[in-house]
């Protein structure tokens, strides 16, 4: 009895290596893209800095990730810069003085001009509305 000819396993190992290739990628199209870290603030976080600047490679004083208004506390209240790395959330900073600004996805944002900075709300929003 004879084996397989020349061409039934050269069609046979083509096959095979399709198979393979079609499997290697099936799984790098079905993997989700992953979200990235940006001056020291980790995904999916909205970070602050009280003293230095993220500008100079200081690390972020606090950092916050829950979807509710929250209250800063002493290592983001008053801070200098925030800098939001989620996705899709927008991050509303709001001051003392009853103003807020919204800090958008992937944006990093001087606050001092806006004045004091005590509390926080990330919104299922890239702007900020509900």
């Amino acid at each position: 009895m004879r084996g397989p000819s020349t061409t039934t396993r050269s069609r046979l190992s083509a096959v095979a290596l399709l198979a393979v290739a079609a499997t290697a990628a099936g799984g790098l199209v079905a993997t989700p893209a992953q979200a990235t870290s940006a001056l020291g603030c980790n995904y999916p976080r909205v970070c602050f800095w009280v003293s230095g600047s993220p500008y100079d490679g200081a690390p972020p004083t606090a950092s916050f990730q829950d979807t509710y208004y929250q209250t800063l506390g002493s290592r983001s209240r008053g801070a200098d810069w925030v800098y939001n790395s989620r996705n899709d959330d927008g991050a509303k900073i709001f001051y003392s003085n009853n103003d807020w600004v919204c800090v958008s996805p992937g944006e990093l944002a001087y606050l001092e001009p806006y004045g004091y900075a005590v509390a926080i709300d990330i919104m299922d929003s890239p702007y900020c509305s509900y």
